[in-house]
């Protein structure tokens, strides 16, 4: 079992990440989610990946890279303040 890191907080400013993992499961409060591993401003961390919008910004930056996640350099960011708000994801 990978050890236990911190999620990354995804707020409206963009934060810069590398992935250094592919993709696994975690055992949550609903059930397994789908997580890769980070490094970012405050070292390693999570970031769920089961959202639409990271599906969906992430899933062009893998295929061009050779479908992997390991290696990828991500800017992340939520739309707006609100809640639901969707992620936005680009290459950095």
């Amino acid at each position: 079992m990978p050890d236990a890191k911190p999620n990354l907080k995804v707020g409206v400013d963009w934060v810069s990440v590398e992935v250094v993992s592919e993709p696994y499961v975690i055992l949550g409060f609903r059930g397994y989610a789908p997580v890769i591993d980070v490094q970012g401003p405050n070292g390693k961390q999570l970031v769920y990946i089961s959202s639409k919008s990271i599906s969906e910004g992430l899933d062009p930056l893998v295929q061009a890279n050779g479908g992997k996640f390991t290696g990828l350099k991500l800017r992340l960011r939520k739309a707006s303040e609100d809640k639901m708000a969707p992620y936005e994801v680009e290459k950095a």
